[in-house]
């Protein structure tokens, strides 16, 4: 069974190309829940990529000499024969595709947390929630004060084990 084929994944939630403005203010809950949102897409597109190459690599033929015999005369001379020539899959051979995980994953941002209070204009019911703004940080670098602000993203992928039914059950039977 062959997966589609999708170099690209899937599309960026806004694209590269694509005009945007910038939002000053986020609900934080849905700060963490996109950093969360990204680090799942990533960890698929990861997944994916790995089972894209086990069906290449399940798909994709060499051929080997499954054996080759020796053979010593009684003069002491040397020769071989070599059995027939088979095909097999790069699977088969046991390359495997290597399967990553992410063990980690970090995001600092500069930014001021704010509790706010809304109301709901049907119910009257108030509600309050953190929000965090990068205003003031945009505004501090924009007229050059000095302050310390920086961004970064930390991820950390580690290899994991292939799936345990990925690998074939080798047996060898000597006939004869």
């Amino acid at each position: 069974m062959a997966l589609p084929s999708s170099r690209g994944f899937r599309k960026p939630i806004v694209a590269v190309d694509q005009p945007r403005v910038e939002s000053g203010d986020v609900n934080f809950g849905d700060l963490v829940r996109m950093l969360g949102e990204g680090i799942a897409d990533a960890q698929t597109a990861l997944d994916r990529a790995s089972a894209e190459l086990a069906v290449e690599l399940a798909e994709t033929e060499i051929e080997i000499v499954p054996s080759i015999t020796e053979i010593i005369a009684a003069d002491g001379s040397v020769s071989f024969e070599r059995g027939k020539p088979q095909k097999v899959s790069l699977l088969e051979v046991g390359v495997t595709p290597t399967f990553y995980q992410f063990s980690q994953a970090t995001v600092e941002v500069t930014m001021d947390i704010r509790i706010v209070e809304t109301v709901d204009q049907t119910t009257k019911e108030k509600r309050k929630g953190i929000f965090s703004s990068t205003r003031e940080v945009t505004l501090d670098r924009r007229f050059s004060r000095d302050i310390r602000s920086t961004s970064k993203l930390t991820a950390t992928l580690v290899p994991v084990p292939s799936p345990l039914r990925i690998d074939p059950v080798r047996t060898t039977v000597v006939k004869g």
